[in-house]
């Protein structure tokens, strides 16, 4: 739509950019060789113009399409209304009426939708407004032989158009809505560009004095919309090849301060080869689709931010803009991408934490710059889950006591989880330390397995030990009766690893510490006398306890002689194998013998008094024979 601004503006995460400024857009018929068709120009700020994009119509580029007029609907989409000819294919043989399309646009390049609005024979280039009632008046230039007229249609909709009325004698039209409501058709004519006016909605329609823009030279095909506070049109000249040829057409605008009653001619030249011009403005806007959240990776590992920014118009050029913590980053060492809408962070490590955001700047713009500033990103480095302080691999404790055993590691989300040496996890030792006594029952291997945000970690295995109790499992006697004179050996027997052992007498040490070798702690005490009576006992030691044997009381008696005994005989002496016992007081009985330690080694019956002692079984040595509450010594020999 010609005389109609074209205002496009989307909204941005943060609302609307303060910065943002404009695009003055043209469509035009191109004249270039293979170019025939819509394009879209825009202007620099330099004031020179870029030649554009071709305009798409549902994905194809119609070099049949011409005439662009845009509208500009309330959803703030474009409407493009434009003449669908055969320029580039030939014409049916029965061509019929010439019709008028429309398609829809949220970028003004790319218009979907293709549908026919209006046809009427002879008509093209139509121009449409809408009027304060809603309703929708379309002009259309009609060619008769040699004369030019505009067929005027309406619509209630804008999509599909009646005819109306034909205004005789015009030129190619161009409609504006004035402030009061009615319709202006501009066109060209005698001394430029003149005009025509309609106040009951394009029913009727009177010519009014004077010329709109005045030009020596031909000025036509008039597109009349505002940019900044001032209107703006853009017509069709002639350069310097001259004729009604496209190659012959060039593209000027002029510019009205009063309303749109006069215009003056401002640029001679926009482009060259350039026909039909239909200018617009356009309110430039970038649109954050879509940005990167707040991200916590590992140290060590890659991570990526991106902001996807949209832009319309969308043939506007961005320009991206990392920084960190407010500081423009730039390509080098682990940073990639800081000029574009993705940054690469490679082998993150500590330093990379902080704040980053994007500046997002749309350049090509007519007028100004439009910048907008996104994030910020907060990137936070994580170090790998790692074992600082491991465990041993050996544990060993006394049977009563404790271990206890810990594991730190570092890292996000730390949690431990205590296993046996099979894998299986121990229930419940779930924190950085294990307590472990001699009753539980996993004393075997352990590990530890943490786990976390950034990876995991074993420990060492450690096994686990405890150092059993000592117990004496043969104790001392309680008492020892020898002979004077007599050796003697004490014995215990003991239950322990890595004992030591001391002898006592009467409470007072009698020997060094000595290692234990072997289970069994012995004391030999020769030629024994009345000195060597006494409480003996031995202490045993471990490095978990201290053990005492029970206390043996030793007695040294003087021996008696067979002598003594004047009635019984004891013989021989010192025996063999047999010994033979009489003239004992007791007929019938039983007689004990002992060794030196006083242990019972064999018993004897008493017969008529009488007694055989089979010795073949015994040790050679010196025995005790109880007798008549006397001890008597018995020698054996073999």
């Amino acid at each position: 739509m010609r005389n109609h601004i074209l205002y496009i503006c989307l909204f941005i995460s943060c609302g609307f950019s303060a910065l943002a400024q404009t695009v003055n857009l043209m469509y035009y018929v191109s004249a270039r060789p293979g170019e025939h068709g819509m394009w879209v120009a825009r202007q620099l700020p330099n004031g020179s113009w870029l030649r554009g994009e071709k305009v798409l119509i549902d994905g194809v580029f119609d070099g049949n399409g011409v005439d662009p007029d845009i509208f500009k609907q309330s959803d703030g989409s474009l409407r493009l209304y434009y003449f669908q000819g055969y320029f580039v294919t030939p014409p049916p043989q029965n061509q019929g009426p010439n019709p008028i399309y429309s398609a829809v646009s949220t970028d003004g390049v790319r218009f979907t939708g293709k549908r026919k609005v209006f046809e009427y024979e002879g008509i093209f280039d139509p121009s449409v407004v809408q009027l304060p009632n809603g309703s929708y008046v379309m002009g259309c230039t009609q060619m008769v032989g040699m004369n030019v007229n505009t067929v005027v249609a309406t619509s209630n909709d804008g999509l599909t158009f009646t005819y109306k009325t034909t205004v005789q004698n015009t030129g190619i039209p161009e409609l504006m809505i004035l402030n009061d409501g009615s319709i202006r058709l501009f066109y060209n004519g005698p001394g430029g560009i003149v005009s025509s006016l309609s106040t009951d909605g394009g029913t009727t329609w009177q010519k009014e004095q004077g010329v709109r823009l005045s030009s020596q030279q031909f000025v036509g095909d008039p597109s009349v919309s505002k940019v900044g506070n001032r209107l703006r049109m853009y017509v069709k000249g002639f350069n310097a090849n001259g004729g009604q040829k496209l190659t012959g057409h060039k593209a000027q605008y002029a510019e009205s301060t009063d309303g749109g009653n006069t215009f003056q001619m401002q640029q001679q030249l926009v482009l060259d080869s350039a026909s039909v011009p239909e200018g617009v403005e356009m309110m430039a806007s970038i649109k954050q689709e879509s940005l990167s959240g707040n991200d916590t990776v590992c140290l060590g590992e890659n991570t990526k931010l991106e902001g996807l920014i949209k832009v319309s118009p969308s043939f506007l050029t961005l320009t991206y803009e990392w920084s960190k913590n407010g500081v423009k980053l730039s390509n080098g060492g682990n940073i990639s991408g800081a000029n574009t809408h993705s940054l690469t962070i490679a082998t993150c490590t500590e330093i990379d934490t902080g704040a980053y955001s994007l500046k997002v700047i749309a350049g090509g713009l007519s007028e100004g710059n439009l910048q907008q500033v996104y994030g910020p990103i907060r990137l936070a480095i994580n170090p790998q889950t790692e074992i600082i302080q491991d465990i041993d691999t050996a544990y060993t404790a006394c049977h009563d006591e404790t271990i206890s055993i810990t594991c730190n590691a570092i890292g996000k989300d730390i949690q431990y989880q205590w296993i046996q040496s099979d894998g299986k996890p121990i229930s419940g030792e779930n924190k950085n330390t294990i307590a472990i006594k001699n009753t539980s029952p996993y004393i075997e291997n352990i590990r530890c397995i943490i786990v976390g945000a950034c990876g995991r970690d074993t420990s060492k295995a450690a096994s686990i030990s405890f150092t059993s109790k000592a117990e004496i499992k043969k104790d001392l006697p309680s008492m020892v009766e020898l002979f004077s004179g007599m050796d003697t050996v004490l014995q215990a027997t003991i239950n322990a690893k890595k004992y030591t052992y001391q002898w006592y007498q009467n409470d007072k040490a009698i020997t060094q510490e000595i290692a234990g070798v072997k289970p069994e702690i012995i004391l030999n005490i020769s030629s024994m006398d009345t000195s060597d009576e006494g409480l003996y006992y031995a202490v045993i030691r471990t490095v978990c306890d201290t053990l005492s044997t029970q206390k043996t009381m030793v007695k040294i008696k003087v021996m008696s002689s067979v002598r003594e005994f004047t009635d019984v005989k004891i013989f021989p002496q010192p025996a063999d194998n047999i010994i033979t016992i009489e003239h004992l007081e007791r007929s019938i009985g039983k007689l004990v013998l002992y060794d030196t330690f006083g242990t019972a080694m064999k018993s004897f019956e008493i017969q008529d008094g009488k007694a055989i002692i089979s010795t073949e079984e015994l040790p050679a040595g010196l025995y005790i024979l109880h007798l008549n509450k006397q001890s008597v010594p018995i020698i054996i020999t073999h």
